[in-house]
């Protein structure tokens, strides 16, 4: 019996590391893949990693774009064994490492194989996959290495300060973590521009609000938030792409930017937009984090003594601590990004944040065996569905790619419908197409192609 329980918790284990395997390695490079080098290498275009990587430093300072930009090179337009096997699975240990590390957060130990560490890993797949904020982990490579390393990071810069707020011992790793977490933070501090932020903010902010006098706290503590100020500095000052946003005219209009400047000149006209702005960011972070609640409750064995009077008063001292530091995280986040209407790809960190809130709130009041049902049944839907239609489009863009790499011509035009990759309603599963109407042609196998007015 225990080691059918052990194999099916592998199983179940399995399901989204498969998922984004198959992500990974199917999908046919994007058109804003392609526009960043991909195939290049295959090519024989030439490959100058350190100009790509300072391009992508004054394009945006993230030390995640650096990243995308400098490895998409190496990746082919449809995969083929060679030099970017080694950064998919790259890119598949990082996802799984972030499911890991999440799970980890909710039970406040290492997940074990068994079947409830497994379900719980496994549901927060679930519950980020079939969001807005899913796609852009697994649909084209310029965000899978953007937004995968940040929420790697996030987590793992996240770890001994998590242990510390739980009271659990790090003085083992006392010596390691006072030189490795500078640098860990360094990365995190560099990945983008809110996040680290709202970190160092929530860090002050819990301590302000949970010791009246100050409180000695170990060195790797201290090194560890030095390393992330100055990757943000680094990132923020010395860069030109930080205000993005602003410098764009385009991009400061699809997200409806408030400067700074703006917002003293015509205070009455700006801070309308700044309460939408809130409203719209924190209902997109909020509204699916509400329904996770409500499914959770629902399946709950104790739901009347969860939202009776008093519900906080039936939490345990460490889930009110976590509530506390994560509830601020997610406020001060969400905050953050006031200037803005955010994309999705800028919340998932307070997103994910907010999952593994809910799931340690609620994880050890669910004992349901329907609720385990519905994960691994949720689970596999979305491996064989993204399976197949990854397929489909797999076989379409072969078709397409082929037919650019046999054309005698210099230049093709393509109908948009032709090219367009295939959507699943509701459920956003699916890939960025091959193709991008940038207004101007883009490079196939050398060749210029367009869309056919």
């Amino acid at each position: 019996m225990k080691r059918r329980r052990a194999i099916l918790s592998l199983l179940i284990y399995l399901i989204p590391i498969l998922f984004f395997i198959v992500s990974y390695f199917l999908i046919t490079a994007s058109g804003e893949d392609i526009h960043q080098g991909a195939n290049n290498f295959a090519n024989g275009t030439p490959i100058d990693i350190a100009n790509d990587a300072m391009s992508a430093f004054h394009h945006s300072g993230r030390i995640t774009d650096m990243y995308a930009w400098t490895i998409i090179d190496f990746y082919n337009y449809q995969f083929e064994f060679g030099i970017d096997t080694i950064f998919r699975i790259i890119d598949v240990l990082m996802i799984s490492g972030t499911l890991y590390i999440a799970t980890y957060f909710v039970l406040s130990r290492r997940p074990k194989l068994i079947i409830k560490d497994a379900l719980i890993f496994c549901g927060i797949f679930i519950s980020i996959v079939f969001t807005m904020f899913g796609r852009q982990l697994y649909s084209e490579f310029s965000m899978i290495h953007n937004y995968v390393p940040l929420v790697f990071f996030t987590l793992l810069f996240t770890i001994p300060y998590f242990r510390l707020l739980i009271g659990k011992s790090v003085n083992n790793k006392y010596h390691l973590l006072t030189i490795l977490w500078p640098i860990i933070g360094f990365i995190f501090g560099m990945s983008t521009t809110v996040t680290p932020l709202a970190f160092l903010f929530t860090t002050i902010f819990y301590l302000i609000i949970t010791h009246k006098k100050p409180v000695k706290l170990p060195a790797w503590f201290y090194a560890g938030l030095v390393g992330l100020i100055i990757g943000f500095c680094i990132s923020f000052f010395l860069s030109s792409g930080m205000n993005n946003y602003a410098s764009n005219p385009t991009t400061a209009a699809e997200f409806d930017y408030v400067s700074l400047s703006a917002f003293f000149q015509n205070p009455f006209t700006t801070i309308p937009k700044l309460l939408f702005h809130l409203l719209w960011n924190g209902g997109m972070v909020l509204i699916p984090l509400f329904g996770l609640v409500i499914i959770a409750s629902l399946f709950s064995q104790t739901f009347r003594q969860i939202f009776t009077k008093h519900p906080l008063k039936k939490l345990s001292p460490r889930t009110k601590k976590i509530l506390l530091a994560f509830s601020l995280f997610i406020a001060i986040h969400i905050l953050g990004t006031i200037q803005i209407k955010s994309p999705p790809r800028i919340l998932i960190p307070v997103y994910l944040v907010g999952v593994i809130l809910v799931f340690s709130i609620f994880a050890s009041h669910i004992k349901s065996k329907i609720v385990g049902s519905a994960i691994i049944t949720f689970g596999i839907i979305a491996l064989a569905v993204h399976t197949t239609f990854l397929t489909l489009y797999h076989t379409k863009a072969a078709s397409i790619l082929n037919e650019i790499k046999n054309s005698p011509e210099s230049g093709l035009c393509f109908d948009r419908a032709y090219t367009d990759s295939l959507r699943i309603p509701i459920i956003n599963l699916s890939q960025e197409p091959l193709l991008v109407d940038w207004g101007y042609p883009e490079s196939i196998y050398g060749k210029d192609i367009i869309f056919c007015k």
